[in-house]
């Protein structure tokens, strides 16, 4: 199965590449093709390439992959450079979602016209709606800039924080349309929204400081490099991150980005 997705991958970054186009393009493209719009019409070919059994494996694979991924994407960022474009983020990312969630909006009320049962609430099916198409795809936004070498540039960090603003705001608008789709209580999306604020309170304030607290004890300040203890500390910490975001609404990969981007200082200061 892996050496199927990989060989799809490479096969059409090959062609991609001589167009410019990044391999983010080619791996969308090839879960497309192998996913059920395409093969998966083949009859057998879901069970036999990608079996029930086997999914559980490969989504806990790739999530983790992604998590690892964009916790090294965002050890690459600079928040000096960040704060100092906040205004511009700040902009790009309203602007990034409005225009999304109108268009998307305006496309759930034709949809909702034309194919949809009239007993579905209207306001609920079109909140969804604008919701799906306004989210951004942030990872691979990160694998894109990444690619194009842009991380350490100012259009690189204001279009990942812009991307990083848009998808929590996302995250909690889908809270809230399920919320209000099971129990017509917006409670839910408040949960998340307080809970997400609270953890990242505590990553800024006692997680920073209790973080290079013990970098000056392991000694991995003054050694230039953190210790191996230090290492091991730190993928924790981005892994509960991650579990945690997950638990309370967000999706997973936003867990090691909070964690990272208030104590980046730190680790740039280890390294």
């Amino acid at each position: 199965m892996s050496v199927i997705i990989i060989s799809m991958t490479q096969f059409l970054s090959l062609g991609l590449s001589r167009i410019r186009q990044p391999r983010v393009i080619a791996e969308v493209i090839g879960g497309v093709l192998l996913g059920p719009t395409v093969m998966g019409r083949i009859p057998n070919f879901r069970s036999t390439i990608f079996p029930e059994l086997s999914m559980p494996l490969l989504n806990v694979t790739a999530t983790v992959g992604l998590i690892l991924f964009l916790f090294l994407v965002a050890l690459e960022i600079d928040t000096r450079l960040l704060k100092r474009n906040i205004v511009a983020s700040a902009s790009v990312s309203v602007a990034g979602l409005l225009i999304p969630l109108g268009l998307g909006a305006a496309l759930g009320v034709a949809v909702y016209r034309e194919f949809i049962n009239p007993a579905v609430n209207f306001g609920h099916f079109l909140l969804f709606v604008a919701v799906a198409i306004g989210i951004t795809a942030f990872p691979v936004l990160c694998r894109i800039l990444t690619e194009l070498k842009l991380l350490d540039t100012e259009v690189g960090l204001v279009t990942l924080s812009a991307g990083i603003g848009n998808d929590v705001i996302g995250w909690v608008l889908l809270a809230l349309t399920v919320a209000l789709v099971n129990a017509s209580s917006g409670l839910t999306a408040l949960w998340v929204l307080l809970a997400s604020a609270g953890y990242t309170i505590f990553l800024l304030l006692p997680g920073k400081w209790a973080f290079r607290w013990l970098a000056v004890r392991t000694g991995s300040l003054e050694q230039g490099s953190p210790t191996p203890f230090m290492m091991t500390v730190t993928l924790l910490v981005v892994l509960v991150s991650a579990f945690f975001t997950d638990i309370i609404g967000v999706h997973a990969i936003f867990g090691e980005l909070f964690r990272r981007c208030y104590q980046s200082h730190e680790i740039h200061d280890i390294n």
